[in-house]
């Protein structure tokens, strides 16, 4: 089987030749020093190329709906970085998103603090609409059309549409906190922004596939704490269930992509039968410190395809402990179909090289 073969018929739950090799979403650049340290080459040191190549990955090529789903929401143009105070110790500044955000000086791998959003009103959210919009040409000049050609020129692969998700789009242009007042207070607002997101993004992928054939589509979200979800379901079915229903309809009567995933870490388990009742039926990562356990996911949505969901904390030990938290999960999810082996997050600093490369040779000799 070539690899766009291999990835159909996981997610069609069917017999393959061996699983899909892509056993992490990514590596933290904190992790890739450290194992320059304990023989890594010095050219490994990202998560896209060079760290999947290195590591025997079967090719997945990305193409960027929403440029950088989990930094903006898929504005063309973006807007310009402008720093706004900076010392040694942070740098606050303006974003691509239009967000004021503090960082760290050093570049240390954490969660900016965000400061300020670009929308507060409806009026904000006119004025930046025509960065939204997906008809503009210029979309695909440059780095786009770049990746588009790159992407055409790689033979064995399967490839995704990455789109910033709904949730991802409120919060980039209203913040947390910003969005749960606008839910209560000025919905009309929320519905607006909803429906410019299922014109930017549904215009787009069929855009793009009319270019290049679109295996699946990612929403990146990332909706979820450790104990639960950042939005209730109540307001779930209000403001993402009609628009996921909406754009993933029109993708499927347009295009021949039948599979749709999302990215979330923490909790998920309240919105899971609400994102598969909208059509989705594609998931990761499954965070295992977060509750979300894989063999109780399979029980409760057995047509859900998983990635995901093996304790990266467990590579933090010795290779029994690796060992064991592979072997209770992975053979029977390969055994029900519809999984592909990984990680439940990208791989932190604390799993030396050694663990790590045991952890791929045994994953990979199970069938």
């Amino acid at each position: 089987m070539n690899t766009r073969e291999r990835f159909q018929a996981t997610c069609n739950f069917e017999k393959m030749d061996r699983p899909i090799r892509f056993e992490t979403i990514g590596y933290f650049h904190e992790t890739f020093a450290r194992w320059h340290q304990e023989g890594l080459p010095e050219s490994v040191s990202d998560n896209i190329f060079s760290g999947p190549l290195h590591f025997g990955f079967d090719t997945q090529c990305w193409l960027p709906v929403s440029g950088s789903p989990d930094f903006e929401p898929g504005f063309w143009p973006r807007f310009d970085d402008e720093i706004i105070e900076e010392n040694e110790q942070f740098i606050i500044k303006r974003d691509m998103a239009g967000a004021t955000v503090k960082v760290l000086t050093s570049g240390r791998s954490t969660i900016p603090q965000y400061i300020d959003n670009p929308v507060k009103t409806f009026s904000d959210f006119e004025e930046l609409k025509w960065r939204l919009d997906p008809e503009n040409p210029e979309r695909f000049t440059g780095l786009l059309n770049l990746v588009i050609d790159m992407v055409q020129a790689v033979d064995d692969k399967f490839t995704n549409a990455i789109v910033c998700g709904l949730f991802g789009t409120y919060r980039h242009l209203m913040g947390y906190t910003g969005m749960t007042v606008a839910m209560k207070r000025d919905p009309g607002l929320v519905h607006a922004i909803a429906r410019q997101w299922v014109h930017l993004n549904g215009t787009m992928i069929k855009k793009l596939w009319e270019r290049e054939p679109i295996d699946y589509i990612y929403f990146w979200e990332d909706m979820a704490y450790k104990n639960g979800p950042m939005i209730s379901p109540q307001a779930f079915r209000e403001f993402m269930s009609p628009y996921y229903r909406e754009i993933i309809q029109s993708i499927k009567a347009d295009t021949d992509i039948q599979v749709f995933g999302v990215d979330s870490d923490g909790n998920m388990w309240e919105l899971l039968p609400l994102f598969t009742d909208a059509g989705i039926n594609f998931m990761l990562p499954f965070e295992v410190n977060a509750g979300m356990d894989i063999r109780k996911v399979r029980k409760e949505f057995p047509d859900l395809v998983i990635w995901g969901g093996i304790d990266k904390m467990a590579l933090f030990h010795d290779v029994n402990s690796i060992r064991k938290e592979i072997m209770e999960k992975v053979p029977p999810l390969l055994q029900s179909g519809g999984y592909m082996p990984a990680l439940d997050h990208v791989v932190p600093p604390e799993v030396s090289l050694e663990n790590y490369e045991t952890f791929l040779e045994i994953v990979r000799g199970l069938r």
